[in-house]
């Protein structure tokens, strides 16, 4: 008699699955960002001025590797109100100033030249060199909308992947497999994939990371197009930012951890994999070799100052108690320079979901389970409470949440993994909680760019708004108009904003009603012959 079919058999599932998933993620992360990138002004996310005049610089063979370099812009790239320095900002960490103050280039400034610091001179030119010609060749806002939605594409492509891989694991399993790695990607991420900014592509490499090498070395996915997609994220996270190559090696130590030595003596057996771990190697190596040619080993000299920096005790209390809650809501709720808040219930709610997928993974799939999840919380707070300590001896705050995402995002993707793998969560009580969870977080997406709209066209009456309360802190909540709206006005933004959030939603919703689909279902014909035979 034939033997059983092993485990990882049971859950093989149609090569269609994970493409039609990988296109509909695409198609809904892409219009996400689309809107982000068309609803936003210039310099309205984080540091987008230093990274548009980093982007012309590169293309402009401007290449530099000082963090003090001066690059040579077209003065359309510096118009009036904005600048390097927050300072000379007219609306940055401004609240209550729309991005009106913003002056519009004057006729012939595309051709006029000045010289401006960046304080991304010394960034890896490369996501500059792939998503920096439009600027180049249109060196005013529509050439910076032009390079967010080349950034946007970029970034969707990789979210697309991670989802497919999701959803084919998670066919055998249920839904939370793939719901891990939809709790991954918050607003704050989204936003980034729309702006001119290497952050947004990095994070959405992490999210890729983190899923193919879940599906590689723990569920035993011997796709080439999970392969593939392990490759290619893992080589960009490499070169994107100067951290990413120790996201990826804690990537890699975090969940080989749990892999089994039999599995990874496999794997280095299989020629697919030594060409694709060395193209890693050699994105990894030209990395390292960047950082060590650049400035990037220490920390910028500016940032968030403050002169009231306390020091000694005082220092570590105020970290603990104002820093780490600033930063954690920083992971999800706070989009802009950090500085613009979506209401705190939805923050809360995201919160909720990630605690209850990662406490249940921890006290219930055991003790390596516990490390792993340990490891990467930890380890991704003591990274950011020792570099803001470390920036707060010079008298700035340094840390962001957004810094550190590339490495959190590997939580909730490997708790959900764990909780459907080992069917520590009941299949139906996976989809409940999935389909509940879509509802409230998918359309939270789309929240966050209502309330940052708003805040560049109406302004908010204080600093530091209380967004719970949101309708007493502005003159009005209407997107569509303002002191200043995006080109011709802010309707493209929310239609772009809806489709995506319908797609996303309609798409997980579909996924979340599959329970665990039988033998007969998951095996391709040539598997059946091999099993019988």
């Amino acid at each position: 008699m034939p033997s059983a079919p092993s485990r990882t058999g049971l859950r093989l599932t149609p090569r269609s699955a994970g493409t039609k998933a990988f296109l509909l993620a695409f198609v809904g992360f892409f219009l996400l960002g689309s809107a982000w990138s068309v609803a936003m002004p210039y310099d309205g996310s984080p540091d987008e001025f230093r990274h548009v005049v980093r982007a012309y610089g590169v293309l402009d063979g401007q290449i530099g590797a000082r963090a003090d370099a001066h690059i040579t812009v077209p003065q359309s790239l510096v118009p009036t109100g904005i600048a390097d320095q927050d300072a000379q900002s007219c609306m940055r960490w401004k609240l209550d100033v729309t991005a009106a103050c913003v002056a519009s280039p004057a006729p012939g400034d595309e051709h006029k030249m000045v010289v401006t610091s960046s304080g991304a001179a010394n960034y890896d030119p490369i996501y500059y060199a792939v998503a920096g010609w439009p600027i180049k060749l249109f060196p005013n806002y529509s050439g910076i909308i032009a390079a967010r939605l080349l950034t946007c594409l970029l970034t969707s492509v990789l979210l697309g992947g991670a989802v497919g891989v999701a959803t084919r694991l998670a066919r055998g399993r249920g839904p939370l497999v793939l719901g891990g790695v939809l709790l991954a990607v918050t607003p704050v991420a989204v936003n980034l994939t729309g702006a001119v900014n290497p952050a947004g592509p990095e994070i959405a490499a992490a999210v890729a990371v983190w899923t193919s090498l879940i599906a590689i070395l723990l569920a035993r996915d011997d796709s080439k197009w999970t392969l593939a997609l392990f490759g290619v994220s893992a080589g960009a996270l490499a070169v994107l930012r100067e951290l990413g190559i120790g996201w990826l090696v804690a990537a890699l130590v975090v969940v080989a951890f749990t892999a089994g030595k039999e599995r990874l003596r496999e794997l280095a057996r299989r020629r697919s994999v030594q060409i694709w771990s060395a193209l890693v190697v050699v994105a990894t190596v030209v990395g390292a070799a960047w950082i060590l040619l650049s400035t990037q080993s220490n920390l910028p000299t500016g940032g968030q100052s403050t002169a009231a920096t306390p020091h000694g005790v005082e220092l570590l209390v105020k970290e603990l108690t104002h820093r780490v809650p600033f930063y954690t809501n920083g992971l999800v709720g706070l989009t802009s320079f950090g500085d613009v808040a979506i209401p705190l219930p939805l923050v809360l709610a995201w919160f909720a979901a990630v605690g209850a997928v990662l406490v249940t993974a921890a006290r219930r799939g055991g003790v390596r389970v516990l490390l792993q999840l340990a490891a990467i919380v930890g380890g991704s707070y003591l990274f950011l409470i020792a570099a803001d300590l470390r920036a707060a001896s010079t008298d700035f705050w340094f840390s962001q949440g957004r810094y550190a995402l590339p490495m959190l995002v590997g939580a909730p993707i490997l708790a959900g993994y764990v909780l459907a793998d080992r069917g520590l969560v009941a299949v139906p009580r996976q989809v409940s909680l999935t389909r509940w969870a879509a509802w409230i977080l998918i359309p939270t997406q789309g929240v966050a760019l209502w309330i940052t709209m708003i805040r560049f066209q109406h302004a908010f009456h204080g600093r530091h708004p209380n967004l719970v309360f949101l309708f007493g802190q502005t003159s009005s909540v209407n997107p569509f108009s303002g002191a200043w709206t995006p080109p011709g006005s802010g309707v493209p933004a929310a239609l772009l904003a809806v489709a995506g959030i319908v797609v996303l939603l309609t798409f997980v919703l579909r996924a979340a009603r599959s329970g665990p689909i039988s033998d007969v279902e998951t095996v391709t014909i040539r598997e059946r012959y091999i099993r019988i035979s």
